[in-house]
């Protein structure tokens, strides 16, 4: 486990180059990539002169290397990286210290756990579904239907949710396969939209924000295996872009 202390700049009209960094989800997420070189790169190029590409470093199965990761939506600024090997952060941020606030803080994590066990958890969760709809299509002269697949944002509805209903359903489904069990109490679960992960822009768009919640509360362990691979692999889609990590803190 990795906690990286952004640097939010101490003044509004000077330079804040840590918080337009987090704002861009898709560059937090290859900086943290930087942090797991191949040997290769770093015999080529130990003082990180070049550009970074990850065409020499093919990527793994998450279930065998890769990373999670959490940009946190309170104060201080912070990013919590779960990953399999431990990560190079002085060769990942040699040429952009300014990003951080102090040095990266790592410790091991072993996690391991009995039916039963209780835990407080934070986890973000993407929040979209893929639907399928018709669409006709000209071909040839003709009309044919065809199917397009989009994604929709849960619930599917104008009117507003306060209990996020549909949001905690999905999190319930997701409990399911992933060895754990949450309260039939809906209070002790806390349910809030994120708002700090944003969608890589295409040409001049501006970067749009991710439809994601972040749930906190308590859980119940159910099966002990299926809850390690949940909490080794992720949860849900969006990995990415700062979405799955289940973080767990042991309950007495």
């Amino acid at each position: 486990l990795s906690q990286l202390l952004v640097n939010p700049g101490d003044h509004p009209d000077k330079p804040r180059p840590g918080l337009e960094w987090v704002k861009q989800t898709y560059r937090v997420h290859q900086r943290i990539w930087m942090a797991f070189p191949d040997t290769h790169r770093m015999q080529e190029d130990p003082f990180f002169l070049g550009t970074w590409t990850s065409a020499a470093l093919a990527k793994p199965r998450r279930s065998e290397s890769g990373f999670l990761f959490r940009i946190e939506p309170e104060r201080p600024l912070r990013i919590l990286v779960q990953s399999h090997e431990q990560p190079q952060w002085a060769y990942a941020f040699q040429n952009a210290s300014h990003l951080l606030a102090k040095e990266p803080q790592v410790r091991e994590y072993e996690p391991s756990f009995e039916v039963g066990q209780k835990f407080r958890f934070r986890l973000v969760m993407q929040m979209v579904t893929r639907r399928t709809i018709p669409t006709a299509v000209v071909t040839d002269g003709q009309k044919r239907r065809s199917e397009h697949p989009i994604r929709c944002l849960l619930p599917e509805t104008d009117k507003p949710d306060p209990a996020f209903a549909a949001w905690r359903n999905r999190l319930h489904a997701a409990a399911s396969q992933s060895g754990f069990a949450l309260p039939e109490d809906p209070r002790a679960l806390l349910v809030r939209p994120v708002t700090n992960l944003f969608l890589k822009p295409t040409g001049v768009e501006r970067p749009k924000p991710y439809h994601a919640a972040l749930f906190e509360g308590t859980l119940t362990c159910t099966d002990a295996e299926q809850l390690r691979l949940a909490v080794s692999n992720g949860i849900g889609r969006g990995k990415a872009f700062g979405m799955g990590l289940l973080s767990l803190a042991s309950l007495p």
